[in-house]
Parts: structure tokens; C-alpha cells; sequence
């Protein structure tokens, strides 16, 4: 135990070295691995400071963590997190030859909020019981929010593995409550333990979690799972091991013609889904250039005069004979 607590000091005490900038609201601000490095170890110690990200950042080497694995609630992360539309780049290989046995950026969150951001990159799992994108949630309700995930994770651990696309384990042991909206997973998933999920990994006895407008057209590996735990309003995924529920099927026709964009944006009047035409699939309007999406408000302006004629979400006109959701006159509609 003294030698670990050594290391942790040493190690911190290398990271808090590099000189952090913050903004004038006290958020610090992230443009580098070395950001990211020291604002690990502040966090170490102030658990509520709060973070935005003003640059894409590869982490390379660097296995350094937001919140500390320890059980104790003073080292969990319980800031903002803002990636302000930005990606973070990972590689992390948990292990317990190395001292890193938690997989996540974000390993334990207490009473935080994650948003706007993608993470990509790598997450090889050979030991974490929780082996997932974002964190694990304890203590209290935290937000994840804006959140793209496109990391290829590969977890070789066998027996109770809690692994997933976002979260791992919402802990309701520990009071732990979820957040989570307009999230979308699309990297590949890999694990050969078992109660694993697609947005949420595992729910303790006591906890829940609250997963609304979210997507996921990653491909999952699983051997075995425990389906989707947690209460899901309007979700969508295009592949699973385990059954999908009826109410979150889809299929690629949909994914395509902006079906599914229009569904996850629903009638909020901010736009925060839209359809990538370049990618042919829906997409959180943070993480894209202004000139690719085709935004369903931008979109029904823009046919709003060219009165008699559909056309679908990616601006193209339709025959009467086509399925799907169309504008025509300026007015959203599904035909079926």
C-alpha cells in the first residue's frame, strides 16, 4: 500500500509541473496531452474542478485518468467536463502489471457532468471489471451528455465484466444515479465476460439510469449479456447480441433517409441531431462541419417554396411512392 501511494505521489507530483492555463471562469483549459496530464493530477486533489477542452488532444502514451480508481468519494471526479465539440484520443491498456486496472478517462464520477465530446482510439482491457468509453458512476446523479464514441474496445477479462459503449456500471450501492442524452456509439466492442451492456453496461440494486435520445450502430462482440438495463426513451440501435426492444429497432433505410435523425431531434426547436450526408447517418450537430449536415430545420426552410414536390432529409426529391420521412410544403411527414 505505501509503495503504491509513493508511486501516485511521484507520479502526480511530475504531471502537476506543467503550467495549466484557465479561463476566466476558472475552467481549465485542455489543448495537449500535458493539459490533460496536469489536470489529472489536480483533480487528484480537487476533485470539483472543472475542465473545457479547446483543442483535439491525442493522449499517445500517457495512461493518466480524470478521477482516481481509489474507493474513496474525495478522488471522484465530481466537475464539468466540457470537450466543446472536440475529440479525445485514447490508448488505454488496463493491466495490472502497469497499475492501470480501470479502462475508462473518467473512472469514477461523483455528482458530474461529461459533454461535447468524441472519444476515439483504443481501450485493450485485460483486468478492469468496468471496462468502458466514458466512466463508472457512484454517489449521487451524474450527466453525460453531447457524447460520440467511436473507440474500439477489446476486453480479454473473463467472469463479471460490466463492459460497454459509454458507462460502465451505474453502482447503487453507492447511490449512484445516470443522466444520460443525445449520446451515439459507432466503434466496435469486444468483451468475453459476462453483464454486458450497449449504452450502460451494469445497474446495482439501488441505482438507475435515465438514457434519452441516443444511438448507437456500433458493432458489439459479446459472448454473453445482459441486455439494456435502465429506462430508454426513444433509443435506437442497429445491432446487438441479445434481443433488441421492439420501440429501439431500426434498420439502414432509416439510418439513411434521416427517419432516424428526425426521430432523435423530435420537436425541440435547438438542433442537436442532424443528418451527416457524408457519413449517411445521423449525427450530433457539435461534433460536424456547418456545411455537411443537413439539418432538419435548415432542410425544411430551404423547400419550404418549391411547393407539389417531396423530398427526403438529404435535400433529394422523391416520387409520391417513397417510404420514409419526407417534406413536402414545408411540412415534415412519414410516410408509410
Amino acid at each position: 500500500m505505501k509503495k503504491t501511494l509513493l508511486l501516485l505521489a511521484t507520479m502526480f507530483a511530475s504531471l502537476s509541473s506543467w503550467a495549466i492555463e484557465q479561463d476566466s471562469d476558472g475552467y481549465y483549459l485542455i489543448a495537449s496531452v500535458e493539459d490533460w496530464n496536469a489536470f489529472s493530477a489536480i483533480v487528484a486533489t480537487t476533485n470539483d474542478a472543472n475542465a473545457r477542452m479547446t483543442a483535439d488532444v491525442d493522449l499517445g502514451d500517457s495512461q493518466a485518468k480524470i478521477g482516481h480508481p481509489n474507493e474513496k468519494p474525495s478522488y471522484f471526479f465530481k466537475g464539468i467536463f466540457d470537450g466543446q465539440g472536440h475529440t479525445l484520443t485514447i490508448h488505454y491498456v488496463a493491466d495490472t502489471s502497469n497499475g492501470t486496472n480501470m479502462s475508462s478517462p473518467f473512472p469514477n464520477i461523483s455528482e458530474a457532468t461529461i459533454k461535447n465530446i468524441h472519444f476515439d482510439g483504443t481501450i485493450e482491457n485485460a483486468t478492469a471489471c468496468q471496462p468502458a468509453v466514458i466512466a463508472d458512476v457512484r454517489y449521487g446523479t451524474s450527466t453525460v451528455e453531447n457524447i460520440w464514441s467511436s473507440v474500439t474496445l477489446n476486453s480479454t477479462k473473463g467472469g463479471w465484466v460490466e463492459a460497454s459503449g459509454l458507462v460502465g456500471c451505474v453502482d447503487g450501492y453507492k447511490d449512484g444515479h445516470l443522466i444520460m442524452r443525445d449520446c451515439m456509439v459507432s466503434g466496435t466492442l469486444t468483451a468475453s465476460g459476462s453483464y454486458n451492456g450497449c449504452f450502460v453496461g451494469y445497474i446495482n440494486s439501488g441505482g438507475s439510469a435515465t438514457v434519452d435520445n441516443c444511438l448507437s450502430i456500433a458493432t458489439f462482440n459479446y459472448s454473453s449479456t445482459s441486455g439494456f438495463m435502465g429506462q430508454y426513451n426513444n433509443c435506437y440501435v442497429k445491432q446487438f447480441p441479445s434481443s433488441i426492444p421492439e420501440k429501439m429497432r431500426m434498420n439502414d433505410e432509416q439510418l439513411a433517409d434521416g427517419t432516424i435523425a428526425a426521430a432523435l431531434q423530435g420537436d425541440r426547436t435547438e438542433e442537436v441531431w442532424v443528418q451527416d450526408v457524408t457519413a449517411g447517418t445521423p449525427m450530433l450537430k457539435v461534433f460536424v462541419q456547418k456545411e455537411t449536415p443537413t439539418g432538419i430545420n435548415d432542410l425544411t426552410e430551404t423547400v419550404k417554396a418549391k411547393t407539389g414536390q417531396r423530398y427526403n432529409m438529404m435535400g433529394q426529391p422523391v416520387g409520391k411512392d417513397y417510404k420514409g420521412l419526407v417534406i413536402e410544403d414545408g411540412v415534415k411527414m412519414i410516410v408509410r
